[in-house]
């Protein structure tokens, strides 16, 4: 397994305003990331001093983390900034975070740098194929992730059909309490002996709804990774 070479900088905060600003999205998580939990999404729907209160976007699916200490993660053009705060009040399905106590920004489509979660995991879970160009309807192919990383996958598939590098592919993930769809370019194909293994780079155009679902199944894939790794052997 090998580590991103992605440099994340550290933003100094300015004293004289609030950092956030009213109709901003995060993808909210924990700080503690070895703690249980599901990623949600909010939005920014008011300000109170410098602090802000967040909404969920999805009242009925998603709550807020039960931990005060959370990472606020906003997609913002080709970064991420990562905004480390807490909560200090809960109202319904909304909760008033405190001014980030450090922001850091960094280059990348996907999650931010976590640490020891911040490397290419194995991964077993079923997912279903589409190339891109095909209609909505088509024969959907199948096959189960390998591996997982921020830049890309590899999975494996016994379909007959040949892959080539340079396919426009759509991989939805199954049978996960986070559903994620994936747009994704073939980078790499190695024939098995009962089927291929294909490798694929994550589209760099993704929307942010697409770059947060993605962001999440990543952070929830190398969390129980790393929390495998570290329950002692029986």
């Amino acid at each position: 397994m090998s580590r991103s070479k992605s440099k994340k900088d550290s933003i100094p905060l300015e004293t004289d305003q609030t950092p956030y600003v009213k109709g901003v999205q995060f993808l909210v998580i924990p700080a503690d990331l070895n703690a249980n939990f599901v990623p949600c999404t909010a939005k920014i729907s008011g300000l109170d001093g410098y602090s802000a209160w967040l909404s969920l976007n999805d009242k009925k699916k998603t709550t807020f983390p039960k931990q005060e200490e959370v990472l606020l993660i906003e997609f913002r053009g080709r970064f991420v900034y990562t905004h480390r705060s807490r909560i200090t009040q809960r109202l319904d399905n909304k909760v008033l975070v405190a001014p980030p106590t450090l922001t850091e920004k960094e280059e990348s489509q996907l999650a931010p740098m976590t640490g020891r979660h911040d490397y290419r995991v194995q991964v077993d879970v079923p997912i279903q194929i589409r190339y891109l160009e095909e209609n909505p309807g088509s024969l959907l192919r199948t096959g189960k992730l390998a591996d997982l990383s921020r830049g890309g996958m590899s999975f494996f598939t016994r379909d007959n059909n040949p892959y080539n590098s340079g396919d426009l592919i759509n991989l939805q993930v199954v049978s996960w309490e986070y559903p994620v769809n994936i747009d994704a370019e073939v980078t790499r194909v190695k024939p098995q002996d009962d089927g291929q293994l294909v490798a694929v780079k994550f589209n760099e155009k993704m929307s942010v709804r697409q770059r947060e679902m993605v962001s999440a199944f990543i952070i929830q894939v190398q969390r129980r990774d790393a929390l495998s790794r570290d329950l002692p052997s029986e």
